[in-house]
């Protein structure tokens, strides 16, 4: 009989092992012969089929490696999962909160030290106002980090616009975006692969080489897989059973820097409310949760998002779209993603010198672009590789920007999220000073900046580490 022992959530040493986790599994395989009703309406919300002290337990096994890296433990763990999901209590905002606050006790913890003075330079004047949606007039400047994430597994296989849009976010003055992530899972690129692409070292980035880059840097990239242990065992487990988990949608809920104001993606409208409930029990004080109508992870750059926002301790749900941004619309499938490599010339593209941003254009609405715009229009040729923004070693065999990309769309796809980060963090009074905010970040120079700033202090981040070594 395997036993294995873990601080518990009390900070009282516990044993896990079949014996202990028996008992929590029989009482969830028991509930699946009675199933809640099969709406996923998150007011439907399912009776409690384990307590709260029982969840925590339950999490807490799931969160000792010593417990889940034994394989005479796994088809226990893979029933659990699968009682979860079939109870639909891997739907409930408490289920979010209590396997949130446990796993974020469990993994390498982040703090995030004050910029250096140099880069924390305030916001425009106006940053302190807050929204038309609550009318409350002026608050104290954020000086926090953000995150901008989304749960992935929508299926619709878009440009790594989060990624994009965090270090455009980054490159707005007195931001600044620590951003938690991964590699791609289901879709062509996810972020740490768009990094990597990018040239920045992930996967030799250690955990301790933080206290010294944190305050150096605007954007930061958390790779899970680097501040996560305890889930690296449940990998293969997911795998084994062929559908998702709660582990799927968890992601944005446990960024280890633990930040006070976000914005976060679901794939799915059910999601919403619980994921905003979840946020506020775990003590976060201003955050949008959002969803596009066609079951997207990120603020739809074709019609109508659904927004949750936690306020004050109060949730409001509403309705928004690319024109409350004063932004054109463009449908979804102009906004599909490319290899990494591809988009990562994309991205250099998109944060380049006025000079290399493509040809005079008109917009969507039949204005003419400005002199450094994008086209609305698909790209009639490849475009070269940016021939200055990242010039080394590590880029430059980037591949060119495919014919038949739109940037324009890209570009303005990218504005929306970052808009939204930036209104979040308290950055402008509205959605469209915000845009207005981010395209300057864009055009000059400010993302560019976030960018090249975080791989040269995790370039020499690495390069310290090996010396030491």
């Amino acid at each position: 009989m395997d036993y294995s022992y873990n601080i518990s959530s009390s900070g009282v040493p516990k044993c896990h092992s079949q014996e202990t986790f028996k008992p929590l599994l029989k009482q969830l395989v028991r509930a699946t012969s009675s199933p809640p009703s099969s709406s996923s309406s998150s007011t439907n919300t399912p009776e409690p089929i384990l307590s709260d002290s029982q969840l925590v337990d339950l999490f807490e096994h799931l969160a000792d490696p010593n417990f889940t890296t034994h394989p005479e433990n796994h088809a226990q763990i893979g029933s659990a999962l699968t009682s979860l999901r079939l109870t639909e209590l891997d739907k409930r905002s408490q289920t979010f909160a209590i396997a949130s606050r446990i796993f974020l006790q469990s993994c390498i913890p982040v703090e995030v030290p004050p910029l250096e003075k140099s880069l924390g330079s305030p916001p425009p004047a106006s940053a302190a106002a807050t929204s038309d949606h609550d009318g409350l007039g002026r608050e104290p400047t954020y000086e926090g980090a953000l995150d901008l994430v989304g749960t992935g597994g929508d299926g619709h296989d878009t440009f790594n616009v989060s990624t994009t849009a965090a270090m455009v976010a980054a490159g707005v003055p007195g931001v600044r975006v620590c951003k938690h992530g991964a590699k791609a899972s289901s879709s062509t690129s996810g972020s740490a692969d768009l990094l990597l692409s990018l040239g920045i070292p992930l996967l030799h980035l250690p955990p301790k080489s933080l206290p010294k880059l944190l305050p150096r840097s605007k954007f930061s990239f958390l790779f899970a897989q680097l501040y996560h242990p305890a889930l690296a065992p449940l990998g293969p487990i997911r795998k084994s059973l062929g559908f998702p988990t709660i582990f799927n949608i968890l992601g944005p809920l446990i960024n280890p820097a633990r930040p006070k104001r976000c914005v976060l993606g679901v794939h799915s409208h059910y999601l919403g409310r619980s994921y905003a409930e979840a946020l506020r029990t775990g003590g976060v004080e201003r955050a949008w949760v959002v969803c596009g109508k066609e079951g997207l992870d990120e603020i739809s750059p074709e019609g109508e998002t659904d927004v949750w926002e936690l306020k004050g301790g109060e949730i409001k749900e509403f309705t928004i779209s690319p024109a409350d941004f004063g932004v054109p619309a463009h449908p979804l499938k102009h906004v599909g993603s490319q290899t990494s490599k591809e988009n990562a010339s994309i991205v250099l593209h998109l944060f380049g010198e006025r000079d290399a941003r493509g040809r005079k254009g008109e917009s969507a609405e039949g204005n003419e672009e400005d002199e450094i715009g994008f086209s609305p229009e698909p790209l009639p040729s490849p475009l070269p590789p940016h021939s200055s923004a990242l010039q080394d070693a590590e880029t430059k065999d980037l591949p060119e920007v495919p014919k038949g990309v739109r940037m324009k769309a890209l570009e303005d796809y990218t504005v929306l999220q970052a808009s939204a980060l930036l209104y979040i963090g308290g950055f402008g009074s509205d959605l469209k000073e915000c845009a207005s905010l981010a395209r300057e970040s864009m055009r000059g120079g400010g993302a560019l900046e976030a960018l090249r700033s975080f791989r040269r202090e995790a370039l020499q981040a690495v390069e310290s580490s090996s010396n030491r070594d």
